[in-house]
């Protein structure tokens, strides 16, 4: 079980960084004549040979739909021109690995984890090369969504590391069900986070890797257990409480009054749930 999970991680974790590069070179991706591009709504996807543009066309209409189902789960009102026209984000599609690392200068892995660097995501730019397995269904959603999460809450301090990322995770394939039969397994061996130090705990600086799988898997079962549980207005107001600046304990009770009134609330019906028959 731990194996499938980890390849899940390791296909997220080697976008990250590159993403600095297309910062530092926005202003001549445009003007290189050797990238052709085509336009959506709110996406531009930018790739480097003809034989690459049904992948594009895919991608793009595949980040458009991801957009709205985003969007619509957290609640956020899509005002006037939001990622429209000069605003819309990035997707750059390099030819192949070997391109994409000479390029970029990065490694295929990333060390580290950028998706809560302002400067980062201030560009608005997602890269990635055709031969990135799972990236469709897995890392192009994830870095919607933390782009989207960053426009609607600005003030990362409201927003704890693993909430993001579990509503980051909702729209991968398959990875809802298998994230809940990692935690059952451990909720089974008393071995779970405990939800207080899981608010404390900025996965960025672990480099255990079965800790980091643990992180990931429980806060995506978490957000899916609220979403389950309570359904999506409720959800939708936890976000906005957040959005409009209230610490998360707080937003907490106002989103869900008389049901979630803390952490500890929140662990023992995530937990009990499992108990009774579990939210797969």
């Amino acid at each position: 079980m731990i194996g499938p999970w980890r390849k899940g991680l390791r296909m997220h974790q080697c976008l990250a960084l590159i993403m600095a590069w297309v910062f530092l070179s926005q202003g001549t991706l445009c003007a290189d004549e050797s990238w052709q591009q085509i336009k959506g709504k709110h996406f531009v996807v930018f790739y480097q040979s003809a034989k690459e543009k049904d992948l594009a066309q895919k991608v793009l209409r595949e980040a458009e739909r991801y957009y709205d189902r985003i969007g619509e789960r957290i609640g956020y009102q899509r005002v006037s021109k939001f990622w429209t026209w000069d605003e819309r984000v990035r997707i750059v599609l390099f030819r192949d690995s070997q391109t994409f690392a000479a390029e970029t200068g990065q490694p295929l892995w990333s060390l580290g984890y950028a998706a809560r660097d302002s400067q980062v995501f201030h560009s608005h730019m997602i890269a990635t090369y055709p031969q990135e397995q799972g990236f469709l269904d897995g890392l192009l959603p994830h870095e919607i969504s933390h782009l989207i999460l960053y426009d609607f809450i600005p003030d990362r301090r409201q927003l704890p590391v693993w909430f993001e990322e579990g509503i980051a995770q909702l729209e991968e394939a398959d990875k809802g069900r298998r994230a809940d039969e990692f935690m059952r397994h451990l909720i089974d061996q008393d071995q779970y986070i405990r939800l207080d130090f899981l608010m404390r705990w900025d996965i960025r600086t672990e480099h255990d890797p079965l800790k980091v799988e643990v992180f990931y898997a429980q806060s995506l079962s978490l957000v899916r257990f609220m979403l389950k549980q309570y359904g999506q207005r409720s959800f939708q107001r936890l976000c906005r409480e957040l959005r409009d600046g209230h610490d998360f304990i707080s937003a907490l009770r106002k989103a869900y009054p008389g049901r979630i009134g803390n952490l500890s609330d929140l662990e023992k019906q995530w937990v009990r749930s499992f108990k009774g028959g579990g939210i797969i």
